[in-house]
């Protein structure tokens, strides 16, 4: 049985996305895992190798992976971290889908607006101290900005 090959550890530099202030934002069209999974893949004998194993085997190649961290901030609280994380992918959320994509870059059913595949790739979201204090509509306006150099890339 052939060995399948491990995924890299996405090391693309920052993209420039003219008035994004809140994050920052890499982006591969290559698949890559987050680094914490990248960190468990690279060694076998870790207690969670095997499911993460597979589930990077088995998931679509044909899909946005990305993921929101917010590990370079000061802030030493994690519900705070958390809290911002989960308002940001609410935002990516919402831009994706202004953008007829649904959570995983595919195109919405019934919502093709002359494109004809979706946004593939890896994109990792880092956030910004700057954006504890922004209102959600500031956070969202800023992702749909990300995602409007996605798809136009993409094009």
């Amino acid at each position: 049985m052939a060995a399948k090959a491990r995924l890299p550890v996405l090391k693309a530099p920052f993209m420039k996305v003219s008035g994004l202030t809140l994050c920052r934002a890499a982006y591969s069209p290559m698949h890559s895992p987050p680094f914490v999974a990248a960190t468990i893949l690279s060694d076998p004998t870790h207690i969670l190798y095997p499911q993460t194993k597979q589930r990077y085997d088995t998931r679509s190649q044909e899909t946005l992976w990305w993921n929101v961290t917010s590990n370079t901030m000061p802030i030493k609280k994690r519900v705070v971290r958390s809290w911002n994380n989960r308002r940001m992918r609410r935002a990516v959320i919402e831009a994706l889908e202004t953008y007829g994509l649904d959570v995983e870059g595919k195109l919405a059913a019934g919502k093709v607006e002359g494109r004809a595949q979706g946004l593939k790739g890896t994109l990792i979201i880092h956030a910004l101290p700057d954006v504890l204090s922004a209102k959600f509509v500031d956070v969202k306006l800023q992702m749909e900005l990300l995602v409007k150099e996605l798809v136009r890339r993409r094009s």
